[in-house]
C-alpha cells in the first residue's frame, strides 16, 4: 500500500498546476469556424473517435427510423451543408432517430441526429436546414470538446491524482463520454455561437434564416407543452438566449444582401407524409395495468400505480416512492441457465441459485438474490423465461429494508408474463401524419372538425395547430397543405 504524505500532496498539486499551464500553452488552437483560439484537452481525432464509438450505441438504444427514403433525404441535405463548412473532411453522418421526442442533437466528430418527432414539427425544407445548420455548428465550433474540457478541468480541481495518474491520463475517462454529452446542456454562449454559424451555413445553401426563427418559436411552444420521450426536449439541452430572434436576424443581415431559394414547403411535407407520429405502440404500450408488446407478442402486468418507462432495450417500472423497481430486458444468452449465470456470477451478487419451473406454460427459472452496494444492501427476485426463441429477464428489487413490503407485488409481476394472443392487440398500428390539401378557404378549426367527423380525433386541435405552426382559428387558403394525424393509440 502506498503512503501519501503532505509533502507528496503538495508535490502532486504543484505538478498538476505545471501540467495545466503546459496544456494551456500546447492545447490552444485557432478554430477555422469561429476564428478564435480556444483551450481544449480534446483533439479533433479524439472527437471523431468518441462520435464513432457512440453512434452504434445510439442506433441500438434509440433506434434508427426505418425509412430509407427519408434517411437519404436528411443525410443528403446535411452532407451538402457540411461540405460548405470549415471542417468538410470530417466523417459527417446524419440520421433520423426513431423517437417521438422533439429534438435534434450532435456528437463530436461529425455526427448529427434528428428525431422523427422534430421532423413532424417542421413545415419546410428551410426549417430542416436551419436545425441541421445549428447542430453542424455545434460540431464545427467544437462545443462538445469545450464541455468535455470543462469536465476534465473540474476533475483536476477535485481529484488531481485520479486525472494525473499514471502519466497524465487526461483523456482516460472519455470512454462513453459521447453518450454523456447528450444530456449535458450547452452554455448560452455556445447557443449564440451555434446560431451565428448556423445562419451562415443555411444562408450559404440559399435558405432564408427566417425559417430558423419559426423553428425556435415552435420549439418553445413544444417545450411549454411538455414531452415524455426517451430524450430530453430541445430546450432542456439548448438553452434559449434572450433576444434570440433579433440576434438571428442580425447575423443574417451581417451577411449582406442575399437572394434566397424557395423554402420548399410542399416538397418537405411530401417527404414526411405518413411518418409515424407520437409513441409507436408496436414497441409496447400500457393498457390498464398491463404492458402489451405486439411485435414480441407478450403481456406483462406491473404493480398497480407504478410508473412504467418503455425504452428500446428495456421496460422499467418504478414504485410510487421510487424505492423499488421491476425491469424487463431480453438476454443475449441462448438459454435460461446461461442468462441466470450472468446474474449470479456478477461480483457482489449472492443467492441460492435458480429453481426451474413454468410461468403461464412457458419454461422458466426463478430465484432470489441480494447485492451489497455502497448505498446499502439490495434484495430482489429474478425470473428468466424462454419464449419465442428469446430469453426474457425480469428483475425486481428494492433496498433490503423495504423488500418485505414489495416482495409479493414483484412476484406477481414476474409471474404475469404470458403470450399475447388478442388479435386486435397484435394488429395495432401507430398514428401517422396525413398531409391534406385544402379544397377551399376554411379555418383550421373547421378543417379539424371536418377531418374527424364521425370518428374519435387522434389528437387535439391544439396539437394539430402546433405541428402546423398555426393557431386553431388560423385561416387556411385554397390549395394549402396541412398536416393532420390519422389513427389512434390503443385505449
Amino acid at each position: 500500500m502506498t503512503t501519501i504524505t503532505a509533502r507528496g500532496v503538495r508535490h502532486s498539486t504543484m505538478w498538476a498546476l505545471v501540467t495545466i499551464l503546459f496544456v494551456g500553452l500546447t492545447a490552444c488552437m485557432t478554430n477555422p469556424a469561429t476564428g478564435e483560439r480556444r483551450f481544449s484537452l480534446i483533439s479533433m481525432e479524439q472527437e471523431i473517435r468518441m462520435g464513432s464509438e457512440a453512434d452504434p450505441q445510439i442506433a441500438a438504444s434509440m433506434g434508427i427510423y426505418p425509412d430509407d427514403g427519408l434517411q437519404a433525404y436528411v443525410s443528403g441535405l446535411g452532407t451538402a451543408m457540411a461540405a460548405t463548412t470549415e471542417w468538410p473532411e470530417l466523417p459527417w453522418t446524419f440520421r433520423v432517430v426513431d423517437d417521438y421526442t422533439v429534438n435534434a442533437f450532435a456528437l463530436p466528430g461529425g455526427y448529427v441526429y434528428v428525431t422523427r418527432g422534430i421532423l413532424a414539427h417542421f413545415n419546410s425544407e428551410a426549417q430542416l436546414a436551419g436545425v441541421l445548420g445549428h447542430e453542424i455548428a455545434h460540431i464545427t465550433a467544437r462545443h462538445g470538446a469545450t464541455r468535455l474540457t470543462r469536465m476534465q478541468m473540474t476533475q483536476l480541481g477535485v481529484g488531481l491524482a485520479m486525472v494525473l495518474e499514471p502519466r497524465f491520463q487526461r483523456i482516460a475517462p472519455l470512454a462513453g463520454a459521447g453518450m454523456q454529452l447528450l444530456f449535458l446542456s450547452f452554455s448560452r454562449s455556445d447557443e449564440q455561437e451555434a446560431d451565428e454559424l448556423g445562419v451562415r451555413y443555411m444562408a450559404g445553401m440559399g435558405y432564408d434564416p427566417e425559417a430558423l426563427i419559426s423553428v425556435m418559436e415552435t420549439l418553445r411552444r413544444v417545450s411549454e407543452a411538455g414531452g415524455q420521450g426517451r430524450l430530453p426536449e430541445w430546450l432542456a439541452t439548448h438553452p434559449h438566449p434572450e433576444n434570440r430572434q433579433d440576434d438571428i436576424r442580425a447575423h443574417a443581415a451581417a451577411l449582406g444582401p442575399q437572394e434566397y431559394r424557395p423554402e420548399r414547403r410542399d416538397e418537405y411535407l411530401g417527404r414526411i407524409d405518413g411518418i409515424v407520429y407520437g409513441p409507436d405502440p408496436r414497441e409496447g404500450y400500457m393498457l390498464g395495468g398491463s404492458f402489451h408488446h405486439p411485435t414480441l407478442r407478450f403481456v406483462l402486468e406491473f404493480p398497480q400505480g407504478w410508473t412504467v418507462i418503455n425504452q428500446k432495450q428495456a421496460v422499467i417500472s418504478l414504485s410510487g416512492e421510487r424505492d423499488a423497481s421491476v425491469q424487463l430486458t431480453v438476454s443475449d444468452e441462448a438459454s435460461i441457465d446461461a442468462a441466470a449465470r450472468n446474474l449470479y456470477d456478477t461480483e457482489g451478487v449472492d443467492g441460492p441459485g435458480l429453481s426451474r419451473t413454468r410461468i403461464n406454460g412457458l419454461p422458466a427459472g426463478i430465484g432470489s438474490f441480494s447485492v451489497a452496494t455502497e448505498q446499502g444492501p439490495i434484495e430482489g427476485s429474478a425470473a428468466f423465461i424462454e419464449y419465442d426463441g428469446r430469453i426474457y429477464q425480469l428483475i425486481g428489487y428494492s433496498a433490503a429494508g423495504n423488500w418485505d413490503a414489495y416482495r409479493r407485488q414483484v412476484a406477481q409481476s414476474l409471474e404475469s408474463f404470458r403470450p399475447l394472443t388478442d388479435r386486435r392487440a397484435l394488429a395495432v398500428e401507430p398514428m401517422r401524419l396525413d398531409v391534406t390539401r385544402i379544397a377551399s378557404a376554411i379555418s383550421l378549426n373547421q378543417h379539424y372538425d371536418a377531418y374527424y367527423r364521425g370518428v374519435r380525433p387522434a389528437v387535439s386541435i391544439e396539437q394539430i395547430a402546433l405541428i402546423n405552426q398555426l393557431e386553431p382559428d388560423s385561416r387556411l387558403e385554397t390549395g394549402m397543405l396541412i398536416k393532420m394525424v390519422r389513427g389512434s393509440l390503443p385505449r
